[in-house]
């Protein structure tokens, strides 16, 4: 009889996140998360297309929790550079989470398109964020929110950049 699993996409992605962060990128591989999940690795083929897919929907979860993170931010926001912070910051601690893994898939001979399809999707969800916030605090500027996102989203990215300078650049923007 076939064993029945409780919530297996679920216990799937919780074993890849932890294997992830163990082990990195080159050290995740499917069997191990099987192993982990005591399960089939065409068990897991059910749920996820490839190892990429797996840890794509693993980061994609973390993101999920980013974005939750930038919203309460700009909604809790006095001025529009404590908004511009938040989302500075909510990004930078995603970035530093994953940048390891980043490192390692583009060792392994990762795709740079599979980067770049994602980075307009990102953009765009940080351009709301900033776009509701500039409408909240009565700001007219909401149209350059996908401008203003991707400076952001490049400032989070680099190591020399820091909120104060976010800071500076919103309130001499804006």
């Amino acid at each position: 009889m076939p064993k029945i699993l409780e919530q297996p996409r679920e216990r799937i992605l919780a074993a890849a996140r932890r294997k992830l962060f163990e082990d990195g990128y080159s050290g995740l591989s499917l069997r191990g998360v099987a192993g982990e999940c005591g399960i089939a690795v065409g068990t897991i083929y059910n749920y996820f297309q490839d190892k990429d897919v797996l840890v794509a929907s693993v980061m994609a979860e973390d993101w999920m929790q980013t974005l939750s993170e930038m919203e309460a931010g700009c909604v809790s926001a006095m001025t529009v550079s404590d908004g511009f912070t938040a989302v500075y910051e909510s990004i930078r601690k995603f970035a530093k989470q994953y940048e390891s893994v980043w490192e390692q898939f583009s060792r392994a001979g990762g795709s740079p398109g599979v980067v770049s399809s994602r980075h307009g999707m990102l953009r765009g969800q940080i351009a709301r964020q900033l776009e509701a916030l500039l409408k909240r605090l009565g700001k007219e500027d909401a149209a350059l929110a996908p401008l203003l996102a991707e400076m952001v989203l490049s400032a989070a990215m680099q190591p020399d950049i820091g909120p104060e300078q976010i800071r500076a650049l919103a309130d001499r923007l804006i």
